[in-house]
């Protein structure tokens, strides 16, 4: 298992660091940023991927987000406490509106989590949540089918949507609310968040501009950035291009092969920032009965060179990690380090009749990098 790091590069020496628009130059008033995905729809409830979660950042808040030290800071809810073992109360931020104008309450965050456990991509996550409760304006309450420890891990998925504004039919008779994965619906086509940017224009797979939202309730985090363009560069030689010719201010995933001539090159700073995505090697016993011998998967543990993987392929950016919960995390256990002993590998795939090996296709994803 690798643990990755995310590669941001900026001409004007600023990024958006996770979720938080850090203060810019004085000059920059109109940010362009080259990401590596477009962010496929306007409904942050029909896909579960990393280019949405960056708009949903954006355009929406979550409940509670992550810091950079792995705590949990409060954004829409400011308190929250355990009242027993299958239900948490959160308090909400007052004064808070919508892009629309509609102002936010305890009936967005129900009727969100209501609509999570709807969409194709979030009801497994959200399984554990039994019901969501509005016990006044700024008072929600969750409850879990059983006692659950992740629930304010959860809470970060959860960006309140404008339940006015997303309710109701469109004229041509939708649900506004509805759901539609890959589809032509209205919220894939419409948005009213909290977040400190509203979507003024939207090409699919061309370029999405955003503009600051005059009414956004975090004053203190208000930067001088008024304008974002964002435009999608999927090819990596022609995102890192466009930053090196001053095309974008901005681009992430900056790919391992041109970390030098980007840190190289001149007016421009390359940021590093530890990631916490895991690469993992799943084994499917069902499909391969191989893998049902406990030697086996044993075996493959031991023979994946994690440190070869890190130093040799991502070119030091990336941390061999013996564990799905990365440093920092609730659950790292120190003591858990990767293994590589190839001679014990083979030793246990001959005890298990395998000295010859066997072949298994394997399923990726399109870049671990």
């Amino acid at each position: 298992m690798t643990l990755k790091k995310t590669l941001l590069a900026s001409v004007i020496g600023a990024v958006v660091a996770g979720t938080a628009l850090l203060p810019m130059t004085a000059s920059a008033e109109t940010l362009r940023i080259g990401y590596s995905a477009d962010p496929e729809t306007l409904d942050i409830h029909e896909q579960l991927s990393g280019g949405m979660l960056r708009f949903s950042h954006l355009a929406f808040d979550p409940l509670v987000r992550w810091t950079k030290d792995f705590q949990f800071e409060p954004r829409l809810a400011t308190e929250w406490e355990q009242v027993d073992e299958t239900t948490m109360r959160m308090t909400l931020r007052e004064g808070v509106t919508f892009h629309s104008g509609n102002e936010f309450t305890a009936k967005d965050v129900v009727w969100t989590i209501e609509r999570l456990k709807e969409s194709p991509d979030y009801r497994a996550i959200f399984e554990p949540v039994a019901s969501a409760e509005a016990v006044d304006d700024y008072t929600v309450e969750i409850v879990t089918t059983e006692p659950y420890p992740l629930l304010l891990n959860l809470a970060t998925y959860i960006f309140p949507m404008d339940s006015e504004f997303y309710s109701g039919e469109t004229d041509g008779g939708n649900d506004k609310a509805e759901i539609v994965k890959a589809g032509n619906s209205f919220a894939s086509r419409n948005v009213s968040g909290t977040g400190p940017f509203m979507v003024t224009d939207r090409r699919q797979g061309v370029r999405v501009d955003f503009e600051r939202f005059e009414d956004y309730w975090d004053t203190e985090s208000e930067g001088n950035v008024t304008n974002i363009v964002l435009t999608p560069i999927a090819e990596n030689a022609s995102r890192v291009a466009a930053l090196l010719s001053g095309g974008v201010d901005f681009i992430d995933a900056v790919p391992p092969n041109d970390l030098d001539r980007v840190r190289e090159a001149d007016g421009v700073n390359l940021v590093e920032v530890d990631g916490t995505r895991i690469i993992g090697f799943q084994m499917n016993e069902e499909r391969v009965e191989a893998f049902q011998d406990a030697r086996v998967r044993q075996a493959v543990d031991l023979a994946i060179n994690q440190e070869g993987i890190a130093d040799r392929l991502m070119r030091g950016f990336a941390n061999p990690a013996g564990q799905f919960s990365p440093e920092g995390y609730s659950g790292h256990n120190p003591d858990l380090t990767p293994r590589y002993d190839i001679e014990r590998a083979k030793e246990l795939m001959a005890e298990a009749g395998y000295a010859d090996g066997f072949s298994v296709e394997m399923i990726a994803p399109t870049t671990v990098t």
